[in-house]
């Protein structure tokens, strides 16, 4: 188990812009690796009302199971390994796996029983550097749609937000933040 804080600025951009970035970059999709996040929460939505995120992320072979929660400048996450075998419990018969994060939730008073997947997205992630720092281009797909974003993680919101302005500026394009997280936006294509 690991916890770790996420600071980081992102921009949402059109399919032109995102290749536009890849050749700047001087990247491509072939360098990128698939992930699939699969969030979770109960029928009523109980974790995300109350400002959780849960998921587990499947990255190569490779389950992680993430619980997110906001802090005042970025994002805490505890993160726990997990087996296929687990993974799979959970999925296909509700058995929350055990450890720290179960516990955790246990004790704000969230029922693990009742929670289960409500959706996934899938996205091709090409992480390169710029200016000294790690950026994520990301092609999303979930629930019919598709989107693009570029992140910048960092050691503060400032300096990711700064890294993200120069690189607009460096290939003309508009600087527009995005506040609404991956995990949103599918729970919000949802309820189209």
């Amino acid at each position: 188990m690991s916890s770790n804080i996420e600071i980081e600025a992102k921009i949402l951009l059109q399919e032109e812009a995102f290749k536009k970035l890849l050749k700047f970059l001087n990247t491509s999709e072939k360098n990128g690796i698939i992930q699939v996040n699969y969030y979770i929460d109960n029928a009523e939505q109980s974790l995300r009302t109350f400002g959780f995120g849960l998921r587990i992320r499947a990255r190569k072979d490779l389950y992680t199971l993430t619980l997110k929660s906001p802090i005042t400048d970025g994002t805490l996450e505890k993160n726990q390994t997990i087996s296929d075998v687990i993974y799979k419990q959970f999925k296909h018969d509700r058995v929350f796996p055990e450890g720290i994060i179960k516990d955790t939730l246990s004790m704000f008073g969230f029922d693990v029983n009742k929670l289960h997947i409500i959706t996934s997205l899938e996205t091709l992630r090409i992480d390169t550097e710029y200016e000294g720092g790690q950026l994520s281009l990301d092609m999303n797909h979930y629930n019919g749609q598709t989107d693009y974003e570029v992140e910048s993680e960092q050691s503060s919101i400032k300096a990711a937000e700064q890294t993200l302005k120069k690189l607009c500026e460096a290939v003309n394009l508009p600087f527009e933040l995005n506040k609404i997280s991956k995990h949103a936006r599918a729970l919000k294509s949802l309820k189209k």
